[in-house]
């Protein structure tokens, strides 16, 4: 059975959006949430975003802005970093930790059964959730609000650092 593959957020091409953006926040040279916010949206925008709402979620946002931030997208202009969970946590939020937990799932399960496109948002959700009070002593959001839709399109289309 074929499980989804969250190519689109807000019917937007998500890799796309985050390139983009990407390509924004690199231009400006300053790596600021704030400045990444500006330049996620006005990347939305672009890419024909029609809900200011959708454009200006701070879910997958955060969770993108992560991802870039600690060097865990491919020819992003980062370095790949290691930071403690609480930090990510701390400087970054919840759906940073959700991203960063989604992707290091992926990378495993692609070590154990190397067809990692095979699983699901809601799947990747379900263990991300069951990680979270485990390991950080702090309940989780109830769904799946982009963190993972992001961390899940940017593996699939093989966007990722797994090391340094």
């Amino acid at each position: 059975m074929q499980k989804e593959i969250p190519a689109v957020l807000f019917h937007i091409p998500l890799v796309r959006w985050v390139r983009r953006t990407i390509e924004r926040v690199n231009d400006v040279g300053n790596d600021g949430f704030e400045t990444w916010s500006k330049c996620w949206f006005e990347t939305y925008k672009e890419l024909d975003g029609q809900r200011a709402a959708s454009g200006s979620k701070h879910c997958p946002q955060r969770a993108a802005h992560c991802l870039w931030l600690l060097g865990r997208i491919s020819n992003s202009g980062k370095v790949f970093q290691h930071w403690t969970l609480e930090r990510v946590l701390e400087d970054l939020g919840p759906n940073a930790v959700y991203s960063l937990w989604a992707l290091d799932l992926l990378v495993r399960k692609r070590g154990e059964m190397n067809i990692p496109d095979n699983w699901s948002t809601a799947e990747i959700w379900a263990e991300v959730r069951k990680l979270y009070p485990a390991t950080l002593g702090k309940q989780p959001a109830v769904s799946e609000q982009g963190a993972v839709r992001v961390a899940l399109a940017l593996f699939i289309e093989d966007q990722i650092v797994t090391k340094p």
